[in-house]
């Protein structure tokens, strides 16, 4: 074979092998769009879009809840979830982060609080996200909340107000390994696994990869959730909201 046949046949071949990566890499890293619920779910509430995310507004919050979406998730598709938070008295922030890794994006929770200075902070995420909330929690001695995530490092010997929800049908989080982890929780945290619920359950974005199917209706496993948030927060101690001017 001479060299110019050669020199085709790796061109050939190097260009199947990038559009495969290509092709990979679009598979594993597309975002994770928000189903239409998750819109729905936002009639009523006064919504505003900043830089560091959206924002779901009561007239005068008791506190701010910052939460990290999970890896290529749109944040949007946690509305089911916080949006009844957001009606129940809390100002709910769904933080945007650089690619869809809140990793990436560590400090939006604190740019959310700049923004709000006069309310309390609470940071939380899902998955990955959780990573991040966690990271932010133990830095800046903040209340926690994890949906089927846990801190990357130990945090056992913390005393951090913390929620971490998991469920029992999640196929990437199994409840064995979060049991394991769930040692890595700041000391006096309230871990609850809830009945029926998968990874990708927290939200509305559709199912997602090496996930189990969730065992009960959606809209009752994210009632149940609502209800431990809520519990969590009002727990806190915020009772009295500040001025309808702490917003901005």
């Amino acid at each position: 074979m001479d060299a110019k046949r050669l020199l085709l046949l790796f061109l050939l071949a190097a260009t199947l092998l990038a559009g495969g990566v290509v092709g990979v890499a679009f598979y594993y890293l597309r975002p994770l769009k928000a189903e239409p619920i998750a819109r729905e779910a936002l009639r009523g509430l006064r919504v505003i879009e900043r830089p560091y995310g959206l924002e779901l507004l009561p007239q005068a919050p008791k506190a701010l809840l910052a939460f990290y979406p999970g890896a290529r998730v749109e944040p949007l598709a946690y509305a089911p979830v916080l949006a009844p938070v957001a009606r129940a008295g809390y100002g709910v922030a769904l933080l945007k982060v650089p690619s869809g890794i809140a990793l990436l994006g560590k400090e939006r929770a604190l740019e959310a609080q700049r923004a709000h200075p006069n309310l309390p902070l609470v940071v939380g995420g899902h998955s990955l996200g959780g990573v991040a909330a966690a990271e932010l929690a133990e830095r800046e001695g903040l209340p926690l909340l994890l949906f089927a995530a846990y801190p990357e490092g130990d945090l056992s010997g913390k005393a951090l107000p913390t929620l971490a929800l998991f469920g029992t049908e999640d196929g990437l989080l199994p409840p064995q390994e979060a049991r394991e982890k769930a040692r890595r929780l700041p000391k006096g945290a309230r871990v609850v696994f809830v009945e029926g619920l998968n990874h990708a359950g927290f939200g509305a974005y559709g199912p997602q990869r090496g996930d189990r199917p969730a065992t009960r209706p959606r809209e009752a496993l994210w009632e149940e959730v609502r209800e431990e948030v809520l519990l969590f927060l009002e727990g806190l101690g915020w009772d009295t909201p500040p001025s309808p001017r702490a917003l901005r």
